[in-house]
């Protein structure tokens, strides 16, 4: 008979422990997926609020993007053939991206830029769709949800931002500065610090200060974003509150 002593049952306990160690890791990962990425998208808006990218410098600061970018994809597509629409405007923005640290693309950063704002116009889009679909489905909500609504809206506002750069690269002088960085937020850098204030400003309806929209179809735009901002909320707490609120009401009933 084989002996089972203390030091053979500290062996199997810490065997045990060991395989089981990174399945809960990536258990608890997987479970607060959303506040792990609203963690990320919050580092990204304040490493773009910087112009000159002082916070990180370029390349890290690209490296930085590129890894949220990813995340999202990890976190907010699940479907396969979301994923593949995902990964195609990811992989176009991030090709872009990195594109520009080539000296003899330079000339062509106009057109560089162009497809930028639209390949994240289009995935920033889609995954704040996505992600109030996902809220809707929800029977049960918990908080990891909460949070999955505030990285949806953080998404809107880079959606919006992306629509707002894309229109003053075609129509240049859409937006006003009141005088104020006039000629240098047309930069790729400023241009993503302006247009992310204006975008989160008007989601708010905080306001975005001196810079407003003085030509079409920039004028639309912006309260189309205010009045998006306003459903956001309204819809998605309407959706948060009201499983709970029937829940009270069936234990009120019994």
């Amino acid at each position: 008979m084989p002996s089972h002593g203390p030091r053979t049952r500290r062996v199997r306990t810490q065997a045990a422990g060991e395989e089981w160690a990174a399945p809960l890791t990536l258990e608890r990962i997987q479970r607060h997926k959303h506040g792990v990425l609203l963690l990320a998208l919050l580092a990204v808006f304040l490493v773009e609020s910087f112009p000159h990218r002082l916070l990180l410098g370029p390349v890290a600061s690209d490296v930085l993007i590129t890894a949220v970018l990813f995340l999202v994809f990890l976190v907010v597509f699940e479907r396969r053939r979301n994923r593949l629409i995902a990964l195609v405007a990811i992989i176009t923005a991030l090709g872009v991206d990195w594109a520009r640290h080539v000296a003899s693309l330079s000339t062509y950063e106009t057109a560089l830029a162009l497809v930028y704002h639209a390949a994240l116009l289009l995935m920033s889009g889609f995954a704040t769709f996505v992600i109030l679909r996902n809220i809707f489905q929800q029977r049960v909500v918990a908080a990891d949800d909460v949070l999955g609504a505030a990285c949806g809206y953080l998404l809107a506002a880079g959606a919006w931002s992306n629509l707002y750069s894309f229109t003053e690269i075609l129509n240049p002088g859409s937006f006003s500065m009141g005088g104020l960085l006039d000629g240098q937020y047309s930069a790729w850098h400023w241009r993503l610090a302006v247009f992310n204030y204006v975008s989160l400003g008007t989601l708010t309806s905080v306001g975005s200060g001196v810079v407003s929209p003085v030509l079409p179809p920039a004028t639309a735009f912006v309260p189309l974003e205010s009045l998006f901002g306003q459903f956001y909320i309204a819809v998605v707490v309407a959706q948060l509150v009201g499983p709970h609120l029937r829940r009270s009401e069936s234990a009120e009933d019994r």
